[in-house]
């Protein structure tokens, strides 16, 4: 394969299935180069005009046919024996292209892109093969190949009054980027769905917890936990009346755990033992306080029954002094 840097457009493939594309940017780059006489019958060019010539055809050759032509120092004879060879190429391209104009329809393509893409290649290949594709039959084309959900969307398109293809595909382009733009919205927050709050920020609507400090009336004061917010309050002693609400019964709704219970239980009866605080049945606490009183019993203490024999220091001494007299 000739080296594609030094190429400016593909390179004639040794099957000839690109030799009308070929041909056309031969044509195109040898006028651009003022070398376009070097192909033609009875030309004048001078010897280094058509050197040129040759190494610019050679160099957009397939490797394979330039060893069949490395002998030709003629540009014209080189151009005319690759026309004698691929030129046939326009009988079998016609039909082929006939074929694909026939069946090509708008509503087959995804994108308003590859359709212009493909419309424009067919049309090349006709033109090239002596048929004649005007900007109406491809604006024509365009509109009765619409799909059929898109009836009343091609008669807007069609009372526009379009004269050139390509001012119907730049129409079709910005609409078909308008459509993506809503269905991206669309799906990125649905209808009646709220957007996402950000990542960083802060809930300004979630209320602050404040301290309040009840006060009653009378001497002195009884201090007492608050259990939810764990915040000291002091409730006065001698309440205005039974109907004031306590606050510690009003918080402490919390179901209390058996390790809990027993802890309440254990502490019922001793100093700083809240009674109102406490919800442990009261025969659990009347046991408790039984218990206590048995302990607070000496640990000694034994009683005498019957059988036993009571021992005394004093019974050991008086033996002891009576036994040394007697001896003495």
């Amino acid at each position: 394969m000739a080296n594609m840097e030094n190429l400016q457009f593909p390179a004639l493939d040794i099957t000839g299935t690109n030799y009308i594309s070929w041909v056309k940017n031969v044509e195109l780059h040898l006028e651009s180069l003022g070398l376009s006489d070097t192909v033609k019958e009875n030309n004048t060019s001078t010897p280094q005009e058509k050197t040129k010539s040759v190494i610019f055809l050679r160099r957009h050759l397939d490797e394979s046919i330039i060893y069949d032509y490395a002998n030709m120092r003629d540009p014209k004879e080189l151009w005319k024996s690759l026309k004698d060879r691929f030129d046939h190429q326009k009988d079998i391209t016609l039909p082929l292209a006939r074929d694909e104009w026939q069946s090509l329809r708008f509503q087959d393509f995804d994108k308003v892109m590859n359709y212009n893409s493909a419309v424009l290649g067919i049309v090349a290949k006709l033109r090239y093969c002596g048929e004649t594709i005007t900007e109406s039959q491809m604006l024509e084309k365009t509109y009765t190949t619409f799909h059929k959900s898109h009836i009343t969307l091609q008669q807007n398109y069609r009372l526009r009054g379009y004269t050139k293809f390509s001012e119907l595909i730049v129409a079709l382009l910005i609409a078909e980027k308008n459509n993506e733009l809503l269905i991206m919205n669309y799906m990125t927050r649905p209808t009646g769905s709220k957007p996402f709050p950000e990542a960083n920020a802060l809930d300004t609507k979630k209320p602050v917890k404040e301290n309040k400090t009840f006060r009653g009336r009378g001497r002195g004061g009884k201090t007492t936990v608050d259990v939810d917010e764990c915040t000291i309050h002091k409730i006065g002693s001698h309440s205005s009346g039974s109907a004031q609400s306590n606050p510690l019964r009003e918080k402490n709704t919390k179901e209390i755990s058996p390790k809990s219970e027993k802890k309440l239980v254990s502490d019922a009866g001793t100093k700083g033992h809240w009674s109102r605080l406490c919800r442990t049945p009261a025969h659990l606490c009347a046991l408790y306080k039984e218990s206590v009183k048995r302990k607070e019993k000496e640990v000694n203490f034994a009683e005498h029954s019957e059988g036993t024999t009571h021992l005394d220091a004093s019974d050991f001494v008086n033996d002891f002094e009576e036994t040394a007299i007697t001896e003495a």
